[in-house]
């Protein structure tokens, strides 16, 4: 079996991170190829060059022993390269059979018909061609992408966690879709997953991916999945500083000595809601709980529907013994329950407003009585400066010139000003510098030991092992562990965020 694809020492680095370090990664004809790693790395990324989105900084791509250049999506799927995303992208309005030929060539329309047909049938759809896209549910749209990739007769389709949203019925479809054409059809597939057992049953190959480097590769058959999520155990990266981190931890644990009667503020019981079922966790005062596990586990979507920007289905959530119904945002600002979003452009802070106006944003309630109270949205603005440490000029310069470590501040500092019980923290220091993380943990450490209780949301285990005095771990929408000190460790999280829990 002859190489289609050959990937020779790719290196990305985003805004001077390298995100991938002279990754090699050879695809063959006829052949399932496994990638996997933790959280960032560097599985999407070295994707996205492939497929054209991204464009490596060093590296070359040869395609059937053909040094290339993929320019766009465009032009990998003319060099056979066909990406199947996690997240569909079907235009909502065009019917599946639209969706589908959409780019392909008009006289060949009943060709592609009839191949379409063929399978649609294979893969079991119970959805016709005439259906429009927003008709269909997740699952079946991401059949409709795997559709589109088949027959363009791709040389190399990628599958990104492909059968996420799928049932089992489903998936065994997908599986003997996949075996049938890569033995009939000599297709080179790149299986991608964050479920490891399905690696056995379906690659052939196995790549391991660990801060942005290949740390194992070689036949499926010489693994077994607890050795898979060991290689994958993510090991200090913060520039050294593994010293700094125990020092770190230390602190921790001075600051947040165990309370034999913990005070529980905030109690969640089998709670549901889109993209998470059956969560249960509790927080106690002053407590950080750190909640973790793999991209795609439900974490955010849990969030959401915690603070009211998505409605739950069922479950109970109980604020100091009292049980309480949150339909959206305001709710719960009032009740006390803030939320720090992972994305704080779309979400969190105003980029064209100033600091001042974002401080003051989550309030504004408290401050308007017949007129806004400048002075003290001034002084609140103020207030916070000081205390997370912003740099500004003042509490008038708009936010978008800030840098993005101060930005998250600015974002926390909204939330702040209402003086919450119950923070919750996605993903605080995603983007932002060395320096800026350290502030932000020492912000979190002493919001913590004044009393707040956070629920600190994050794929960086390494950050969850420094801040957590608990960490609950969540698994394909649901939560599945709760690990204590001593055992809040990379290792431990590790395995129970790929749903392998150890003496189980």
């Amino acid at each position: 079996m002859g190489h289609i694809v050959e990937l020779k020492n790719i290196s990305k680095a985003f805004v001077g991170v390298p995100v991938l370090k002279s990754v090699n990664l050879s695809i063959k004809s006829g052949m399932v190829h496994g990638l996997v790693g933790g959280n960032g790395a560097g599985k999407s990324t070295l994707m996205k060059i492939l497929s054209g989105v991204h464009q490596p900084d060093e590296g070359e791509i040869w395609i059937k022993g053909k040094k290339e250049k993929i320019k766009n999506p465009h032009d990998a799927h003319l060099k056979g390269i066909y990406l199947v995303p996690q997240e569909p992208s079907l235009f909502p309005y065009l019917s599946i059979e639209e969706n589908i030929l959409l780019g392909t060539p008009k006289s060949k329309k009943q060709e592609y018909l009839q191949k379409i047909k063929e399978l649609m049938e294979a893969l079991n759809c119970d959805f016709t061609l005439d259906q429009i896209g927003a008709d269909l549910t997740i699952a079946k749209q991401q059949l409709v992408e795997l559709i589109k990739g088949l027959v363009r007769e791709s040389s190399v389709i990628i599958l990104d966690e492909p059968t996420s949203a799928l049932t089992s019925r489903e998936v065994n479809a997908l599986f003997k879709t996949i075996k049938s054409l890569k033995q009939e059809k000599n297709i080179g597939f790149i299986y991608i997953t964050h479920r490891l057992q399905e690696l056995f049953e379906i690659v052939d190959e196995l790549t391991i991916l660990k801060n942005g480097e290949v740390v194992s590769e070689g036949p499926i058959e010489n693994y077994n999945l607890e050795s898979i999520i060991k290689i994958m155990v993510p090991t200090v990266t913060s520039n050294g500083e593994e010293k700094e981190i125990e020092q770190e931890k230390e602190k921790i644990k001075k600051t947040t000595t165990a309370k034999e009667n913990k005070k529980y503020i905030l109690e969640v019981e089998n709670m549901a809601g889109k993209g998470f079922f059956d969560v249960s966790l509790k927080v106690a005062e002053g407590e950080i709980l750190g909640l973790t596990g793999v991209v795609g586990a439900g974490r955010t979507e849990f969030a959401e529907a915690l603070f009211g920007i998505t409605k739950k289905i069922s479950g109970r959530v109980i604020l100091e013994g009292e049980e309480i119904n949150i339909t959206n945002p305001q709710q719960a600002i009032k009740k006390g329950i803030v939320y720090l979003p992972e994305d704080r452009h779309l979400h969190g802070g105003f980029l064209n407003a100033s600091i001042k106006e974002n401080t003051s944003s989550s309030i504004l309630f408290k401050l308007f009585k017949i007129f806004l109270n400048e002075n003290k949205e001034k002084s609140i603005a103020r207030d916070l400066i000081n205390m997370l440490n912003i740099k500004t000029t003042g509490e008038d310069q708009k936010i978008m010139y800030l840098s993005g470590g101060n930005q998250q501040k600015v974002v926390l500092g909204k939330w702040l000003a209402a003086s919450p019980k119950v923070l919750i923290l996605d993903e605080p220091t995603r983007g932002i510098d060395a320096n800026a993380r350290k502030e932000i943990y020492a912000s979190i450490r002493r919001l913590s030991k004044e009393g707040l209780s956070i629920i600190l949301i994050s794929s960086d285990f390494e950050e969850i092992v420094t801040l957590s005095d608990r960490v609950v771990v969540m698994y394909q929408g649901r939560t599945i562990t709760e690990i204590e000190p001593p055992n809040i460790t990379l290792e431990n999280i590790t395995f129970a965020s790929f749903g392998y829990l150890k003496g189980a």
